[in-house]
């Protein structure tokens, strides 16, 4: 694991697209996944989160393959931290990597001097939904998310974090 760089954006891009065709294609149409990944993940919206103080974004390595990552926002107004993205390939899912991108998750949210972490995930994503429910997740808001033309269910919940932020 380690923060994301500027030479990372062109895999970012690419895992995301690869794991979005794979988890989302089924309940949302190709074209508005993406209309949203071209105006969200193009790569200078990318750079602009990279340089943004408020997103911390890590990748996950396996061998010497970035095998996902996760991108996480502080919203200081809010007094909450949001894990606001976490992708990782298929083929490496199921080794522990989603859980240790958790962690440096919990460890920035307590540097913030919080408690907990926040995510959302679409209710039609149920193997994410299950998973993140297995690792404590307690879903209190559900809310509509628009991808292109369609809308789907989103429920965001939160986590708390170990006291030592591990």
């Amino acid at each position: 694991m380690r923060p994301w760089a500027e030479d990372d954006l062109v895999t970012v891009q690419e895992i995301t697209w690869l794991t979005w065709l794979d988890t989302y294609s089924s309940f949302i149409p190709v074209e508005d996944l993406k209309v949203y990944f071209d105006e969200h993940y193009c790569l200078r919206a990318l750079n602009e989160l990279l340089h943004d103080e408020r997103v911390d974004g890590f990748v996950a390595k396996v061998g010497r393959d970035i095998a996902g990552y996760e991108k996480n926002m502080f919203r200081g107004d809010e007094g909450r931290y949001y894990v606001s993205s976490l992708y990782i390939l298929p083929g490496f899912q199921g080794l522990g990597l989603g859980r240790d991108l958790l962690s440096l998750a919990e460890g920035r949210a307590f540097e913030h001097k919080l408690d907990r972490i926040w995510l959302g995930v679409m209710v039609e994503n149920e193997s994410a939904l299950t998973w993140y429910k297995k690792k404590g997740f307690d879903f209190v808001e559900e809310l509509p998310f628009r991808m292109g033309k369609t809308t789907v269910s989103h429920v965001i919940g939160y986590r708390l974090i170990n006291k030592d932020g591990r």
